[in-house]
Order: C-alpha cells, then sequence, then structure tokens
C-alpha cells in the first residue's frame, strides 16, 4: 500500500512539475528602449516587465492567458502553446496605436494675462491614472532607465559576479547618480518663476543650472521639492542664494 501511494505521490509530482514552465521571451517595437511593457499572466495573476532590450520573463503553463499591453502600444493577447515556451524564447511584435486627434475647438475664454485669474476661467479634466483604467499596475512610477539597466547587471546568477569584477555595476551606479542629480535640478529650475532667481534672488540667469546644482548638494534639498513645502523652500534659496554669490563673487 505504502509503495503505491509513493508510486502515486511521484507521478503527480512529476506532472507538476512539467506543468510549471516559465514563458521567456522579447519584444519588437519601435522606440521600446526604456519603455516599460506590463506583462500580465492573468491565469495565475503575476505580472512582470521587461528589460531596456525588450526581454521578459514570466513564470507561464500552457493553456494561460499572458495580455501584453501599455499606453504607446497596441494590446496583445497570447494563449500560451508548447511552442511559446521553446528554450530560445518567444519573440513578438507590439504596434504602435495610431490616434487621429479629435477636431480642434476654440476656446471661448476671454485671457486677461493675470494667470491667477484665467486659471479660475479654464476647464481643467481630472488626471487619468492606472486606477480610472482598470489597470493591474499600481500608481508607483516606474523606474528610470538607469535604474532598470543597474537592476538587470546586478540580476543573474552569472552575470552579476562577472559585472561586478568588470566594472560594469560600479559604472552604472555612477550613472545612476549622476541621472538623479539631473533629475533633482531639472526639477529645481521649474519649481519657480525664473524671474524670482533673477530679480529676487540676484542670481545672474546664466548661471541659473549652476545655482540649482549647487543647492542640489545640500542633502535636504531633494525632500523639499518632493514635499512641496513652498515657504521653508524660499527660505532655503534664500539662504543658498547669499551663499552662491559670496563663493562666486557676485555682488
Amino acid at each position: 500500500m505504502s509503495k503505491t501511494v509513493l508510486f502515486l505521490f511521484v507521478i503527480i509530482s512529476v506532472q507538476a512539475f512539467s506543468q510549471s514552465k516559465t514563458l521567456r521571451g522579447r519584444i519588437f517595437a519601435d522606440s521600446l528602449q526604456g519603455y516599460a511593457i506590463n506583462i500580465v499572466n492573468y491565469t495565475k495573476e503575476l505580472g512582470t516587465t521587461n528589460d531596456e532590450k525588450g526581454f521578459f520573463v514570466i513564470p507561464a503553463a500552457i493553456g494561460d492567458s499572458i495580455v501584453f499591453s501599455s499606453v504607446q502600444y497596441e494590446t496583445l493577447s497570447l494563449i500560451v502553446h508548447q511552442s511559446h515556451l521553446k528554450e530560445e524564447g518567444y519573440k513578438l511584435v507590439l504596434r504602435p496605436i495610431v490616434r487621429q486627434l479629435e477636431q480642434v475647438k476654440i476656446s471661448n475664454v476671454e485671457l486677461s494675462g493675470n494667470l491667477d485669474k484665467d486659471s479660475k476661467a479654464i476647464e481643467v479634466l481630472p488626471f487619468v491614472d492606472n486606477q480610472i483604467l482598470g489597470l493591474p499596475f499600481s500608481d508607483k512610477p516606474q523606474p528610470t532607465l538607469a535604474e532598470r539597466r543597474l537592476y538587470t547587471a546586478k540580476s543573474g546568477i552569472i552575470e552579476r559576479p562577472i559585472n561586478y569584477l568588470n566594472g560594469t555595476i560600479k559604472r552604472l551606479k555612477r550613472n545612476k547618480k549622476i541621472a538623479d542629480l539631473k533629475s533633482v535640478v531639472n526639477r529645481g529650475e521649474v519649481i519657480l518663476n525664473t524671474s524670482f532667481f533673477v530679480d529676487s534672488l540676484g542670481v545672474p540667469q546664466n548661471l541659473l543650472s549652476d545655482f540649482i546644482y549647487y543647492c542640489a548638494e545640500d542633502e535636504s534639498f531633494e525632500g523639499l521639492l518632493k514635499e512641496q513645502k513652498r515657504l521653508i523652500l524660499l527660505e532655503f534659496f534664500q539662504k543658498k542664494s547669499n551663499m552662491y554669490k559670496t563663493h562666486k563673487g557676485i555682488e
């Protein structure tokens, strides 16, 4: 009796293992670099995205329903067959969505030139997010290209130690740090009007970017941008502008 039970257990385990597969593949599409495609196994309720070269890996078995979707490309549905699970991977092509622009209507709102007054007279449509569209992913921001490249380099049993030894991960970390700093500076440049920096703080316009880089060296700067604490941010800029002008010898 025990031998029979053991035999049935082995048969069931082998069948379960044989049905547990991984769908590997590569997505081909125009301007795909740096763009993440939502890849969802609706049967198993699992999701993933591709890397910068279009490669992806997702758990899948024969008969599972896989959906590839994004705002930029047409949605593609796939019912997994044995031929899709081959070792060389499944290749698919996504076609860009072609949208015909609606007829432009001239607004009947008369603008006065006063931004505060005109902004209240213009109807603003609500922001459309993943929840409104019913997409399966949360509203967490997609990782940047630098973050995805670093994640890819640190993934894989073989690739990770090689990339550590040849300096690839160190280089990608440095690139990510530079990209993060540039992102913070870009936000700092547009958070307030240029005239505030030039007229109120006395920072020369040609040195505006250099001044924001100077501010970004302070660890608290990025937090002030995220929290949108305008009063504290104004005080921060005022203090930094005095220090910056002294540093640059600007009277």
